[in-house]
């Protein structure tokens, strides 16, 4: 049987595969004897102009992790895009035939597409890949080669009109409801592609929730990055790549230090309004950092004099040049906490209150920033008014306290996709957090904070 030769260059050798837009040949160049793979697009096909896009973006992109493209081809009937072929099996069935697989086979995996996918979101003109799924990675050796970009788009082609193409099962929740997709669509993706890798199996369901879900023996704090990637609101999963391949990293690396020597991060809380929580969820933070052998102390940037009236209440307490241990957290009181040298201490918790003109300047100059919002009826507009006054910074984490989670989602939704999360009630700031919603909190508070890793 004669083969085809198309565009006088390659001699097809059989269909590799087809899906619902474009069908793959196994082809050789003639004069260089090499395989190439050749997507056909049909120009007959409804989607025909999308899927076209793959070939303007895939011309721009050179990555290790993307297959070479060699030249695009056109016809009467449609288009070809030429790129390199690759001999290796799907992630899937990777998976499949190796499960369980060792978690840093699953962790090396995981960072060879975050540093793709990176790459594809820093890119001269960002992409969102938008489809990550085990069947368009093919494991090369110990390389994986992503494929497929029919669903990739420009990011700045992306608004809340455009139709997306993801697979279901695998797309992030957003992209269901037409919303706006962005990186942490594609992040949505990678906790996908983790979680398939540690289960076995897919979930075929645009779930809200992911707690309960069957992780088998997964480590416990690969099973805490994989449930912040698919959280069901992007403001609450990890804010970029980098941050998630920071935390995978971590894992790899196995470091037992969080912070160098004689450094200080810190971290300021403020609030909306008066008596929304600023000192009770300081307190509580302070608490987990010592309790988790790092070295932290509370220092009062607001007018209450709270570290004076707990004095009074108390006798005997432990006191050393001015610093005060109430509960096993140490404490500067406001009037000397400018004039004090605290780089003994790995993080400083300044409590400023209430946000007003006169603090802003010096609160923003934190490390990281916390602000306090209420969502009730008559505090709406203190938070409001706090929101346009900070509406230009956009490396802030906002948290809402007495909410449930009904009411927090219904909150979130006007929060124009910022990192929001909600504080869940503990009436005692001094103790351990003990119950599994507390302990969550922290462990995704402190996920956003770059130097941090729990």
């Amino acid at each position: 049987m004669q083969q085809e030769i198309w565009f006088d260059k390659y001699r097809i050798i059989k269909l590799l595969g087809s899906g619902g837009t474009a069908e793959v040949y196994l082809a050789e160049h003639i004069k260089l004897h090499s395989f190439r793979a050749i997507k056909y697009i049909s120009k007959h096909h409804p989607l025909y102009k999308s899927q076209l896009k793959e070939a303007q973006i895939l011309k721009e992109l050179k990555h290790s992790c993307i297959p070479i493209i060699y030249d695009i081809e056109e016809d009467e009937d449609g288009s070809y895009i030429i790129e390199q072929y690759l001999e290796g099996i799907s992630l899937r069935d990777y998976v499949l035939r190796s499960n369980p697989l060792h978690k840093y086979i699953i962790i090396q995996f995981a960072l060879q597409i975050c540093d793709l996918i990176k790459y594809l979101h820093s890119a001269k003109r960002p992409v969102l890949y938008l489809d990550l799924q085990p069947q368009n990675i093919i494991v090369t050796d110990s390389t994986l080669k992503l494929i497929d970009f029919g669903s990739a788009m420009f990011c700045d082609e992306v608004d809340e009109n455009v139709d997306y193409y993801g697979t279901k099962g695998y797309a992030a929740p957003e992209l269901y409801s037409r919303n706006k997709a962005d990186e942490r669509s594609d992040i949505y993706g990678i906790g996908m592609l983790l979680y398939f890798m540690v289960s076995g199996h897919d979930i075929r369901t645009d779930m809200v929730k992911m707690d309960h879900i069957d992780f088998k023996k997964c480590p416990k704090r690969l099973k805490a990055i994989i449930i912040q990637c698919l959280r069901y609101n992007p403001s609450q999963r990890y804010s970029s790549v980098s941050q998630l391949e920071k935390h995978l990293s971590a894992i790899m690396k196995k470091r037992t230090h969080l912070l160098k020597p004689g450094s200080s991060i810190e971290i300021g809380i403020a609030g909306a309004q008066s008596r929304i929580g600023t000192t009770h969820l300081s307190f509580r933070l302070c608490r987990y950092f010592n309790d988790k052998k790092i070295s932290c102390i509370y220092v009062e940037e607001n007018k209450s004099r709270c570290i004076r009236q707990i004095q009074n209440r108390y006798f005997g307490l432990n006191k050393n040049q001015d610093i005060i241990q109430i509960n096993g957290i140490p404490m500067a009181e406001m009037d000397l906490a400018r004039d004090r040298d605290v780089s003994g201490f790995n993080i400083v918790v300044k409590d400023y209150g209430c946000l007003d003109r006169e603090n802003k300047a010096e609160f923003f100059r934190s490390h990281y920033k916390i602000l306090v919002l209420g969502a009730k009826d008559w505090e709406l507009r203190k938070s409001e008014e706090l929101l346009d006054m900070v509406s230009e910074y956009k490396d802030v984490i906002y948290l809402f306290n007495y909410l449930d989670g009904k009411q927090f989602q219904q909150v979130i939704k006007n929060m124009d996709n910022k990192n929001c999360m909600r504080i869940p009630y503990e009436p005692n700031p001094f103790i351990k957090p003990k119950d599994k919603i507390s302990k969550e909190f922290f462990r995704e508070l402190l996920g956003m904070f770059k130097e941090l890793d729990l």
